[in-house]
């Protein structure tokens, strides 16, 4: 069985060989698609130095810049594995990480939705990054893990390369919209083996992160990204309505940051009761707007 891991990459020659040498620590099957997204940087060099002493295929494919999730559909199109692990540029692997979730895939596969395996990541110090699941194992859905199980943070995932095709990651010329956007869209047809296995090491160093950003540089793809969540996932509403609450609060000062006065907002959505939960949290994204407005004033 062949797994891809496919990383997209942007000016990261420094995080590129931990990278590697995570791979390194794999004994599966496996091919390292690499999309440089036009790196600057030494990264061209030092991935075809790499490829010529991996003891696994490296794929090296180079294209202008267009943003992580270009890249990412772009290596997905190549990809030779069965199943693909998405892994960014400066993270890594656990020793064996690919081995165990691979056999965890194996006594999936034959369940009927199936798509792949999810697994926990921790961070440089080795501690948990996100929740950790309900259950050692548990079959679930994305929306079932979020919404019913409030299962949050960040994961590792293994999928078949034909689903996530099928699902590309968002493009769009305002900006990053986040990966729940994929997880989402498989959510609606296909659940995923969850598991209790430290998988990834998500380096949370770097200025880069969108975390670190202000709210307004990405507000657009923000306005995207709760809007989804409100016209998709509503009838979730009653497991988690704190999380849908928050959606509200953010679309409204996304669409504010972006210019969109009150009274146009509601048109972004298609339900009565999403729009009347934006009515009630529509004047704290008001707010927040305010304050992100005044921190950017000079003093």
């Amino acid at each position: 069985m062949l797994i891809t891991v496919l990383t997209a990459t942007y000016n990261r020659a420094h995080t590129l060989p931990d990278v590697y040498t995570s791979l390194l620590a794999q004994r599966t099957d496996l091919e390292w698609v690499v999309v440089d997204d036009g790196s600057t940087d030494d990264t061209p060099d030092l991935v075809a130095a790499l490829a010529e002493r991996a003891p696994f295929p490296v794929r090296r494919i180079r294209q202008e810049h267009a943003g992580a999730h270009a890249a990412r559909n772009r290596g997905l199109a190549v990809a030779r594995g069965e199943l693909v692990a998405p892994l960014d540029s400066d993270d890594m692997l656990i020793i064996g990480a690919l081995d165990r979730l691979a056999a965890h895939w194996r006594r999936a596969r034959d369940r009927p939705g199936v798509a792949g395996v999810s697994a926990l990541c921790v961070d440089e110090a080795g501690r948990l990054v996100g929740d950790r699941f309900p259950a050692d194992v548990v079959d679930a859905t994305w929306q079932e893990m979020t919404y019913r199980h409030r299962v949050r943070g960040e994961k590792f995932h293994l999928v078949l390369a034909d689903v996530l095709r099928a699902h590309p990651y968002p493009t769009t010329p305002r900006g990053f919209v986040g990966e729940a956007a994929v997880w989402r869209a498989i959510g609606r047809g296909h659940r995923m083996r969850h598991v209790n296995e430290v998988a990834r090491v998500y380096r949370q160093a770097g200025p880069d992160r969108i975390c670190r950003r202000p709210f307004a540089e990405f507000a657009a793809s923000q306005a995207v990204a709760h809007a989804a969540v409100l016209n998709l996932d509503i009838a979730w509403l009653p497991h988690d309505p704190l999380a849908f609450a928050r959606s509200a609060v953010h679309l409204s000062r996304a669409l504010f940051h972006r210019g969109v006065p009150a009274h146009r907002q509601p048109g972004r959505l298609i339900t009565l009761r999403a729009r009347a939960l934006w009515a009630a949290m529509a004047p704290l994204g008001w707010l927040l707007y305010l304050r992100d407005t005044s921190a950017r004033r000079p003093a």
